[in-house]
């Protein structure tokens, strides 16, 4: 299967596994987006690795932490203070404010415009948005909460640090957090839980993460179990759509390919990642399904106006 590499010209091979692709589009029952931290790049969001990585400024003066030292909920356990040795609680909130920051303040690319428009397409019966992403920009682009499963939680939602209660909140501006530019630690008060008191935390699963809240992620569980039972019933013809999924932690590629090889219904699968090994399929994906597979090394939004294009073209003729 030949790959697209971002770095060539949309040349005629490149151009044909684009139309190929368009017609997969307009040819299928259903449709299953599932998107990695690559989808965001687009929209001013930064991966954690790789071509795109975006790094918390205070790492490159810290270099003993990294992304994973801080996404981990054991700096919520931490006594509180202001302090230079980043032993504090508040080291670890100056991290989560930032991101939300960050995912808060951008907006969606178009491509997220482009993936809805396409689930609205007559031939469309059923379509559901499988992400690994915290940011919400599915739902901020007008997905229903039901037709969205965001595996990893959500920066937008807070719950408490100890699940006192089973309950979880909107971030609203709890993470809107002053930072001490000298100590790179959050200042001022920090969220604390509405029942408790004790600290409040982002309602995201993070490394090593025993406390993570999952009641949001099982309602959004429920609602992929009813869209893979619709499309069981209707026999659909399924596409999924793989967005900037990357390897070091494989949730979103794993649940692709378990879409595209189950025999409850047919399924074709386009894999789109900028770099051009992370783009393939594994052939024993391939021999476990009679669908086709399309590999495109672009980055997603690239990739999905080029489909769009394709797309308007097939329908004026």
């Amino acid at each position: 299967m030949t790959s697209i590499n971002q770095s060539q010209t949309i040349n005629t091979d490149v151009q044909s596994l684009i139309n190929r692709a368009a017609e997969l589009v307009l040819n299928c029952d259903a449709i299953l987006f599932t998107s990695g931290a690559g989808m965001g790049v687009s929209s001013g969001l930064g991966t954690f690795r790789g071509i795109a990585a975006g790094v918390w400024p205070p790492l490159l003066k810290h270099p003993e932490f990294d992304f994973t030292d801080m996404s981990n909920p054991q700096w919520f356990e931490l006594p509180q203070g202001n302090s230079e040795k980043h032993n504090t609680a508040n080291f670890g909130y100056a991290f989560w404010a930032y991101r939300y920051n960050a995912y808060t303040s951008s907006l969606p690319h178009v491509g997220y415009e482009i993936a809805k428009r396409w689930s609205n397409f007559n031939n469309i019966k059923y379509a559901f948005s499988f992400t690994s992403n915290i940011d919400g920009h599915w739902i901020k682009s007008d997905w229903n909460e039901s037709e969205v499963l965001e595996c990893h939680g959500s920066v937008n939602y807070m719950q408490c640090i100890d699940k006192c209660c089973q309950r979880i909140w909107n971030t609203d501006n709890a993470l809107n957090l002053e930072v001490d530019p000298k100590t790179d630690c959050a200042i001022g008060n920090l969220p604390q839980c509405h029942d408790c008191k004790k600290l409040a935390r982002p309602n995201v699963l993070m490394f090593g993460d025993w406390k993570f809240l999952d009641i949001r992620l099982n309602e959004q569980t429920s609602h992929y179990d009813t869209f893979k039972s619709n499309i069981t019933k209707i026999k659909a013809k399924l596409l999924i759509i793989e967005l900037g999924a990357g390897t070091a932690v494989p949730t979103v590629r794993c649940e692709s390919e378990r879409a595209f090889t189950d025999q409850k219904w047919t399924a074709d699968f386009i894999r789109i990642n900028p770099l051009a090994e992370h783009s393939m399929v594994d052939d024993y994906y391939k021999k476990k399904s009679n669908g086709k597979t399309i590999e495109i090394a672009l980055d997603a939004l690239t990739a999905l106006q080029l489909i769009d294009e394709a797309i308007m073209k097939i329908s004026k003729h």
